[in-house]
C-alpha cells in the first residue's frame, strides 16, 4: 500500500492506496494457487478484518468456508462474517472515502451498530459452536449499496448454514431485546390526545431472563424483560402527568413485547428455524428429553410467553417549570 498526506495548508485528507486482489477456481485451494503465482507479496491471513460472502453462495452454504477458517491457524477466529447483497467483486470494487477500505469500513460500521445495541457482530467461533449444536440456525449482518454507499441493511437467516431469508432492519428490534448484548432501541410514543406530539425513548435491557421448559408434552418459552426507558425528547415540550408516564410505560412494553413475539412467529412459521438458540436453554435443563425429540419441529410449536416491564427513569420529563437551555 501507498500512503501520502499532504501539509496543513493543502485541503487534501490523508489517502491511502488500496489493492484489490481477483482469483477464481474449482475449489479453495485451486483459487489460493492462482491467486499465489499472481501475487507479488505474500499474505498475512491474521490482518484479515471481514470475511464477506454473496448471496449467492451463501444460498449454496457456508459452512465449508467457515470451516476453512477455522482449520488454517493464520485466521483469526473473531472475524466478522457477514452476507452481501451485492456480489463482493462488485461490493470491493465500490470507492471509499470514509475509511481506508471495504473491509474497514464493513468492520467499523458492524462495530458501531453492535455498540448500539441494534446489531450483532457473529465472530467465526461463535458460528462454528452453532453449527456443531446441529439444531438451530443463525444469524448474520446483510449488508448491501444504497445511494453509493455501503449500509447495514439487516439480519440474513441461516438455516443449516444456507440463506433462507432476510430479516429488514427496521423488523430487528425484537431480535435485539432477545439476542444483543446491551440492547438499547429508540421508541417514540404519542403524548397529546390528538397525537401531534410525539415522545422518543431509548429503552435498555436491565434484566433479562429466558427459560425453557417442557410441559404436558410440549416446550413452553418464557421470556422476561425488565427495561428500562429514558426520554431523549419531545416533539414539542409539553407538562407530563405521573398518570401519563404510567401509561406510556405500559405502551413501550406492549411495543417490545410484540416486537419479539412476532419475530419468534416468524421464525417458527416461516423460518422454521430456531436462530435464537433456545436449544441451549432446554438442553440444559432437560438433557434427557432433549436428545429423545426432534427440536426443530418441536421449536416450530412451541407455546412462546413474553413478559415485559418498563420503568421511565428520568422523571424530570413532567416537570413544566423546568429551566431551559436556550
Amino acid at each position: 500500500a501507498k500512503l501520502t498526506s499532504s501539509s496543513k495548508d493543502e485541503e487534501k485528507a490523508e489517502t491511502t492506496k488500496v489493492f484489490t486482489m481477483l482469483s477464481y477456481g474449482k475449489n479453495f485451494e485451486d483459487a489460493r494457487k492462482k491467486y499465489d503465482a499472481a501475487s507479488p507479496f505474500p499474505v498475512f491471513l491474521g490482518a484479515t478484518r471481514v470475511v464477506v460472502l454473496g448471496e449467492n453462495y451463501a444460498k449454496k452454504g457456508i459452512e465449508p468456508y467457515l470451516n476453512r477458517i477455522d482449520h488454517l491457524y493464520d485466521y483469526r477466529k473473531t472475524v466478522l462474517t457477514v452476507i452481501s447483497r451485492k456480489p463482493p467483486k462488485e461490493l470491493f470494487n465500490i470507492k471509499v472515502k470514509k475509511d481506508i477500505s471495504v473491509g474497514f469500513l464493513i468492520e467499523d460500521i458492524m462495530e458501531h451498530v453492535a455498540g448500539k445495541g441494534e446489531g450483532l457482530y457473529p465472530v467465526t467461533g461463535e458460528l462454528l459452536s452453532d453449527i456443531e449444536l446441529g439444531k438451530i440456525g443463525y444469524l448474520l449482518p446483510y449488508i448491501g449499496v444504497e445511494k453509493g454507499s455501503i449500509k447495514y441493511l439487516g439480519l440474513a437467516v441461516m438455516k443449516n448454514s444456507k440463506l433462507v431469508d432476510i430479516i429488514d432492519i427496521k423488523n430487528t428490534f425484537g431480535i435485539m431485546y432477545v439476542l444483543a448484548d446491551e440492547p438499547r432501541i429508540v421508541q417514540v410514543a404519542e403524548s397529546s390526545e390528538d397525537g401531534k406530539n410525539k415522545l422518543s425513548f431509548r429503552t435498555f435491557v436491565k434484566k433479562r431472563k429466558i427459560k425453557v421448559d417442557y410441559v404436558d408434552g410440549k416446550v413452553t418459552i418464557n421470556i422476561d424483560l425488565d427495561l428500562k426507558a429514558q426520554l431523549r425528547y419531545q416533539y414539542y415540550m409539553e407538562p407530563i402527568s405521573d398518570a401519563y408516564i404510567r401509561k406510556l410505560e405500559g405502551i413501550i412494553s406492549e411495543k417490545a413485547k410484540n416486537d419479539v413475539e412476532s419475530i419468534i412467529k416468524r421464525a417458527q412459521n416461516e423460518f422454521k428455524c430456531d436462530i435464537f438458540g433456545f436449544a441451549r436453554y432446554f438442553r440444559a435443563k432437560q438433557p434427557e428429553i432433549y436428545e429423545k425429540i426432534n427440536w426443530e419441529y418441536a421449536f416450530t410449536k412451541a407455546d412462546v410467553n413474553v413478559n415485559v416491564k418498563t420503568k421511565i427513569i428520568n422523571m424530570s420529563l413532567r416537570d413544566p417549570n423546568a429551566k431551559k437551555k436556550y
